[in-house]
Order: structure tokens, then C-alpha cells, then sequence
């Protein structure tokens, strides 16, 4: 999910909830008795407002707020689901004038397990992303909390020039994230 959709699903959610607990609050306050809610109420034309489902337009304005609804949910819901998965970048070979078309999932796990031998590493997850825009190889490493970490971020940055000579120029990003495990924390043989 892009920070722009984010934005539009906390802006949807925050119209809802008040809009929810604006009308929660008046049926408590009618029901509390509260004077000020009770004269609203009793301003209502009664007699028009329970008319209203009799009206020719009634089953219309129904039918129009499903499919609204409907179209507006699944909408959102595609925006919520699109995956942000990026496609194969062509990489030109000088020396055959073709291009040679690299998967950035495949790379990004090659990066991963690169980083995964260095001493201290204790497990890595690799995944290739569009992050505003751009493509990115992010690399995800959890560590012993003794990991030299000014040699780490040199092995990183170094991984990280590698992969911008290998792609030729090719707008794509490298994100090494580093999480230290806890120093009381138990190292767990994998099987």
C-alpha cells in the first residue's frame, strides 16, 4: 500500500468513525432524555418521514446506494490489495547490443544471502518493492546486537554499488535495514 492510499483509507476510516459516533451520540442523547436532542426530534414532520419508503423514488435511492457502495468498497479494496511488486528491469549488454532482463526478486535475494555470510548476520528477508515510485531491493537483516555495525553498513554500501554498476544506470534502490536482537536475547538453532 503507497502512502497516498494509506492517507485516503485513515481520511475514509475518520469520516466513518465520526460520522458513526456523531449519530451514536444523538440516539444516546435522545435516549438520556436530553432536552435540546428531544426538541430536534420533535421538530421532525412525522408523518413525512415514515411516508418516505412509500415514495416512488425510495426504491431507487436504495438501489443507487448499494451499487454505490458496492463500487466505492471494491475499489478501495483493489487499491488496498495491489501489490507493489516490481517488474523485470532490461539491462543493456554492450558488447551484444541486446538487452539482458534481470528479476529484482531473484536479485534482491542473491543481496540477502550476500549479507546473510557476513559474521553476526542471523537471518535476512529479501523482497523487491515500488516505494514511492521507485524500485527498490529491500533487504531486511536481524543480527547478534555485537554485529561491528560501522563494518556491516561498508559491506552494505558496498553490496549497494555492486547492484547499480550490474544494472547499468537503472533507477533502482537498495535498503539494507538493520534489527539488532536484544543482548539477553537467545540465539535459536535453525534446523
Amino acid at each position: 500500500m503507497t502512502h497516498r492510499t494509506a492517507a485516503v483509507n485513515r481520511l475514509i476510516v475518520l469520516t466513518v468513525g465520526l460520522l458513526l459516533l456523531g449519530f451514536g451520540a444523538y440516539a444516546i442523547a435522545w435516549d438520556l432524555r436530553v432536552p435540546i436532542v428531544r426538541e430536534w426530534v420533535s421538530r421532525y414532520d412525522r408523518a413525512r418521514v415514515t411516508a418516505l419508503p412509500d415514495q416512488d423514488w425510495w426504491g431507487w435511492a436504495l438501489a443507487a446506494t448499494v451499487v454505490v457502495g458496492l463500487v466505492f468498497g471494491i475499489v478501495l479494496l483493489a487499491l488496498d490489495l495491489t501489490r507493489r511488486r516490481t517488474s523485470a528491469v532490461a539491462v543493456p549488454d554492450h558488447e551484444s547490443g541486446t538487452y539482458v532482463t534481470v528479476d529484482l526478486g531473484s536479485l534482491a535475494n542473491g543481496v540477502a544471502s550476500e549479507l546473510a555470510e557476513y559474521p553476526g548476520v542471523r537471518q535476512t528477508r529479501a523482497r523487491a518493492v515500488v516505494e514511492r515510485g521507485l524500485p527498490t531491493l529491500s533487504i531486511v537483516v536481524t543480527a547478534d546486537p555485537t554485529l561491528d555495525i560501522h563494518d556491516f553498513t561498508r559491506k552494505s554500501e558496498d553490496v549497494a554499488s555492486w547492484v547499480a554498476s550490474t544494472l547499468g544506470g537503472e533507477q533502482v534502490a537498495t535498503q539494507v535495514l538493520l534489527h539488532l536482537d536484544r543482548a539477553d536475547h537467545p540465539v535459536h538453532a535453525e534446523n
